[in-house]
């Protein structure tokens, strides 16, 4: 019965620290001075890119939802380096075919990063680890998807993606 009772009990939300990470577009809003900046950086990275154009909603096409997500980089000392937003497709609305052929990531397997740590260890050899910011935006694709504008950058009328 507790848990019940629990559920059925009002919860307050909290945005009182400069170290929360809002989940949606609209928590972000409430604390504009922090989460706008980083929004707007990517939106122009996007359109510095020519990732994509404003279009009219073709008719008989999947438009595939976007969302915003955010997070904090931290420096090594523990203090905020920069806060990131990102516009990402909602995976779960496209559809195999029209707008994607197979997905693929590329991850090193732990065998491979022990072997190269072993190799260069009594080398006294340096490794860096390499962040491809934008590396999905320089691949090849034969498919157009249509996405939604994202939330707070929209233009033009309603049906525009």
């Amino acid at each position: 019965m507790e848990s019940q009772e629990y559920l059925s009990q009002p919860h307050t939300f909290s945005v009182d620290t400069d170290t929360w990470i809002p989940r949606t577009f609209n928590e972000a809003m409430r604390k504009p001075e922090l989460w706008w900046e980083p929004m707007v950086k990517e939106f122009e990275m996007l359109k510095e890119q020519g990732v994509f154009e404003l279009i009219q909603h073709p008719a008989n096409k999947n438009v595939v939802g976007s969302k915003w997500v955010y997070t904090i980089k931290w420096d090594n000392s523990g203090n905020i380096e920069k806060r990131k937003a990102r516009t990402m497709t909602k995976g779960f609305t496209q559809v195999i075919g029209e707008d994607y052929k197979e997905t693929y990531t590329s991850i090193a397997r732990l065998e491979s990063v022990h072997l190269l740590c072993a190799i260069a260890t009594p080398r006294r050899l340096r490794l860096w680890q390499v962040n491809f910011v934008s590396a999905f935006l320089n691949s090849d694709s034969t498919f157009k998807v249509f996405m939604e504008q994202p939330k707070g950058f929209e233009k033009g009328e309603a049906d525009y993606v």
